[in-house]
């Protein structure tokens, strides 16, 4: 797979009926062990895509042997951590509770709710090595469904601009909000600063045009 900046995640259908992906991704259902090696891979990976699998081990506080009786080798660990990051996604969508209240404020919870994937949005923009023929979207489909179906309703009461499309909406949520964890991490502003602007940045680019 090319990073997410060159290939963002498609856009399903919105009148299909989002799930669970089916993966073993969720925290508190995978062995404590497993887990710690996914959430220290992550966030080892969001820094320096090159670590090797002794560095993961390490911050995980897990031995190689260890860390290799749960994944043979990186390209294991990589699709792990691909799942895992599907899963995340589509359960702080879920959590989110797109389809309650107001189109401004549901899309004001589901930028937070991106935002707060954290090390997850770094390492999806950096990891190169998967093949597009090797991403399993299955779970991206069930975590993208509740956002185009956002953008739907969000376009059917005026509050964005129907000259859009889904895809175009998704791209830019992603590309956004992984701009505003680089100036995190590259010009250090602070994170309160950074979910702000990028939800402001959004808001005003997906309105419709004032006449």
């Amino acid at each position: 797979m090319e990073p997410m900046a060159a290939t963002a995640p498609s856009t399903p259908d919105p009148t299909g009926t989002p799930g669970a992906s089916g993966t073993a991704g969720t925290a508190g259902t995978l062995p404590r062990t497993r887990r710690a090696i996914l959430d220290a891979a992550i966030e080892v990976y969001a820094r320096d895509s090159s670590a090797s699998l002794g560095e993961i081990a390490r911050a995980a506080q897990v031995g190689r042997s260890t860390l290799h009786r749960y994944f043979a080798d990186r390209s294991a660990l990589v699709h792990a951590l691909l799942e895992d990051c599907a899963e995340a996604t589509r359960r702080a969508v879920e959590e989110a509770r797109l389809e309650d209240g107001p189109v401004a404020d549901a899309f004001r919870r589901l930028v937070r709710a991106m935002f707060d994937l954290g090390y997850r949005v770094n390492f999806l923009f950096s990891e190169d090595t998967v093949t597009s023929a090797e991403w399993d979207e299955t779970g991206w489909d069930a975590a993208h469904v509740p956002m185009a179906l956002l953008f739907r309703r969000g376009q059917d009461e005026g509050y964005f601009d129907e000259e859009y499309e889904v895809d175009w909406f998704v791209r830019t949520l992603w590309y956004l909000i992984s701009a505003g964890w680089e100036a995190m991490d590259e010009d250090g502003m602070p994170r309160h600063v950074a979910l702000e602007l990028v939800t402001r940045t959004l808001e005003g680019g997906l309105r419709p045009r004032a006449d």
